[in-house]
């Protein structure tokens, strides 16, 4: 027995011939031909996305070591040579914003573990905790002057919604007389819309600060970064 011709469903479910006028090879195409579009029209903006994203993290990074020194308000040839020990305290709230005092904390703690670990030996010891009003010891503090977390969402949805913001101050004073030795400021915004504006939180500004911070006081001490280390052999 011969199988059954294979053809095209009629209204009533049967099987007809296959039409000869290639109306349903066409269809095909004109679909597939769409499907590739959508792709390429999907890949493209993608594409798109990482440049932009790239070009807008370019100049922030959460690395220590290749964070970029913050622009001091005093003397940015301070010498920080005759501190051997650096006590970091938190960061306050500024008496005219409403912060909760744990996002001072937590940054000082976030730059006390880059101070400790990413830059080697740069001190004798790191600590945190109340000053020892020793000679050679540094004030690590500062102030918290904005803590805006924003929402991703809002930020994905439309530009200048959810905007997030993170600001502050740097200071370094001498732990026996107060004296203050370096001050900078740390200014962080965040308010790109789309894919883009999601793709960053406030948890990454915190952190890029913290590594900008960390890497202005390893350099006033002395330190060098790998770029500057190599350019000066």
């Amino acid at each position: 027995m011969l199988p059954p011709a294979r053809g095209v469903l009629t209204c009533s479910g049967a099987r007809g011939p296959v039409p000869l006028d290639g109306r349903r090879s066409g269809v095909n195409n004109a679909n597939g031909d769409n499907m590739r579009t959508a792709i390429i029209d999907n890949v493209r903006t993608g594409l798109l996305a990482l440049v932009l994203i790239a070009a807008a993290t370019g100049c922030s990074t959460t690395s220590s070591t290749k964070a970029n020194v913050l622009k001091t308000s005093v003397d940015a040839g301070v010498d920080l040579s005759g501190y051997q020990i650096a006590t970091v305290m938190p960061f306050e709230p500024a008496a005219d914003k409403e912060i909760d005092a744990s996002v001072g904390i937590k940054f000082a703690d976030g730059v006390l573990v880059r101070l400790q670990g990413d830059f080697g030996p740069i001190f004798g010891e790191v600590r945190k905790g109340p000053p020892l009003n020793r000679a050679d010891e540094l004030i690590v503090t500062g102030t918290i002057r904005a803590y805006k977390p924003g929402s991703r969402f809002g930020r994905a949805m439309l530009i200048g919604v959810g905007a997030a913001s993170f600001k502050g101050d740097l200071v370094l004073k001498d732990a026996v007389d107060g004296r203050v030795l370096l001050t900078a400021p740390f200014d962080k915004l965040w308010a790109w819309g789309g894919i883009l504006g999601a793709t960053k939180g406030i948890e990454d500004m915190v952190a890029e600060s913290e590594a900008a911070v960390a890497t202005t006081i390893a350099q006033a001490r002395g330190w060098k970064s790998p770029a500057e280390a190599t350019s000066s052999r």
